[in-house]
């Protein structure tokens, strides 16, 4: 039938042939599962960024909405105090504006002080002429 070389060519070449067989299907066996486990990973990736990026637009709409807060209360601050510059100013112009009548009211005081003194001498001098 099949001679010796044939017969132990023939089965080297099986052999040969599985060993190939195993390591294929070992590689084939293998790149599935790192297919898997990339697209497995890639999933939980992309997953992670759109939450990142949920997560981001929430605190770039707070940052926004705290800038907004910001901003009312330095223009609130800003009319306070414009508020209060008036009432100072308003303070300051009554207090010159009574200051004005009481100095006035010291002149018009000393005034009739020295005519009812004038007035007291003048008589006195009437009064020691007369005598």
């Amino acid at each position: 039938m099949f001679s010796l070389k044939t017969m132990m060519a023939s089965k080297a070449t099986k052999q040969t042939s599985a060993a190939a067989s195993k390591i294929k299907n070992k590689l084939l066996n293998t790149s599935s599962f790192f297919k898997v486990s990339l697209k497995t990973n890639n999933k939980a990736l992309a997953l992670a960024l759109q939450a990142q990026r949920k997560r981001s637009s929430q605190l770039e709409m707070e940052v926004m909405h705290l800038q907004k807060q910001v901003d009312a209360l330095c223009f609130e601050l800003h009319l306070v105090f414009l508020l209060q510059l008036l009432i100072l100013n308003n303070f300051r112009s009554n207090a010159l504006q009574h200051l004005d009548m009481v100095a006035d009211l010291f002149s018009d005081s000393v005034r009739i002080s020295l005519n009812t003194y004038l007035q007291f001498l003048w008589h006195i001098d009437i009064f020691v002429t007369f005598w």
